[in-house]
């Protein structure tokens, strides 16, 4: 028997509409992430429940607020993360080895981020070679740090490059500005929800919220 097409939109679309009720009636973690952008004025009132922290990008730039943001963020006793902003005109091992060398064992509290949210203009590689650049990246934090990163990237480009390829890694969905309907599409971990002010930063930040179905305790070295 055929089932008229509204019927199965409804079915499609009950899943999401459940996830997102059930969702918003839990309490949820809210978290930031920063780099050399931001401005942190003062960092007694920085409220959070989770800080990632931009530390490199590519094979040589190490972001200059690193250093000082984590350590305030920890004496502040908010669980901290790096990221690394990969690019695509350099090997995996030449920016993981700017990463590591920047972030040592024990100076954080959550797993690493790989931030790709474009392929850099000039280097653009085939889907299979970007796939392959990622999992390299993937495998040396592993082996480094004994934990996989969180990949920060856009649904739409998590599903174009990355869905079912990197399901062994958590997704960190940055859409900020989107419905949690939207977003449910995906079995995200964290999402980048919205841009906003908040006390003790000057200027808009960064706002992410940690999926219900997911806790923090997962994303803890």
């Amino acid at each position: 028997m055929r089932l008229p097409v509204r019927f199965l939109a409804i079915l499609f679309l009950l899943p999401m509409l459940f996830s997102c009720n059930w969702q918003t009636g839990r309490q949820v973690k809210e978290g930031l992430d920063l780099s050399h952008h931001n401005t942190v004025t003062d960092w007694k009132a920085v409220k959070a429940d989770f800080i990632y922290i931009k530390a490199t990008e590519g094979a040589n730039y190490k972001d200059p607020k690193w250093h000082s943001y984590s350590l305030n963020a920890a004496a502040a006793g908010i669980p901290v993360g790096a990221y690394h902003f990969l690019t695509t005109s350099s090997s995996a091992e030449d920016q993981f080895k700017n990463f590591s060398s920047s972030v040592p064992k024990g100076s954080i509290q959550l797993i690493p981020a790989l931030d790709i949210e474009k392929q850099t203009p000039g280097a653009i590689l085939p889907r299979k070679e970007l796939q392959q650049l990622v999992r390299r990246w993937v495998t040396l934090c592993d082996e480094h740090y004994g934990r996989k990163p969180v990949i920060y990237c856009s649904q739409a480009f998590w599903l174009k490059n990355f869905a079912g390829v990197f399901s062994d890694c958590p997704f960190w969905c940055g859409d900020p500005g989107e419905t949690e309907a939207y977003v449910s599409f995906t079995d995200w971990s964290i999402w980048q929800y919205k841009v906003s002010h908040v006390p003790g930063i000057k200027g808009k930040v960064d706002l992410n919220r940690l999926s219900a179905y997911h806790s923090l305790e997962e994303l803890m070295l």
